[in-house]
């Protein structure tokens, strides 16, 4: 039982030394992404919807994989969508990100990671979620602004009855 004990501890140690090494290898403009990419689901409420909304590229489309054609969205409903949510009181007050990879190709950056978030809701508990994204980013006029974004869902629910974090 003890070699098994050591045998994990090594494996796990070594799993956390690769994560914390290809962490310190990020470039600054692979770490402004991953910022950007954890940022996003905070900023209607730290820097307004409209600087929100500028970071969606003119045709920015949203993907929700979990559904069919009628879950892929374009930019002016996925704002909508959004915009009427804040509205009635709800916003982010936690975001996680754990990327996988971030890719940069010339004005296009593709960036595939795991995120939590949590919410406030104004007539009910806070609530988390848990899910994978692969977002393609492009610039716009100098700055990188998300593109196509897919997601899945690990999680949606209640944050009390949650057993997941990143």
């Amino acid at each position: 039982m003890h070699k098994l004990g050591l045998s994990i501890y090594l494996v796990l140690t070594s799993f956390c030394a690769f994560a914390s090494e290809s962490e310190l290898n990020w470039s600054a403009e692979q770490r402004d992404i991953i910022e950007l990419s954890r940022f996003v689901a905070l900023a209607p409420k730290q820097v307004g919807f409209d600087a929100y909304a500028d970071m969606f590229h003119p045709e920015f489309t949203n993907w929700y994989m979990k559904g069919g054609q009628e879950s892929l969205r374009n930019r002016a409903d996925y704002l909508t969508l959004v915009k009427g949510w804040l509205d009635a009181g709800n916003y982010a007050t936690y975001s996680k990100v754990i990327p996988i990879s971030v890719e940069i190709f010339g004005d296009l950056a593709y960036v595939r990671l795991l995120k939590e978030e949590r919410f406030h809701h104004p007539d009910q508990p806070p609530t988390q979620f848990v899910g994978q994204f692969a977002s393609l980013l492009k610039k716009h006029n100098g700055r990188w602004t998300f593109y196509r974004t897919s997601f899945q869902e690990r999680y949606r629910g209640s944050l009390a009855d949650s057993k997941m974090a990143l």
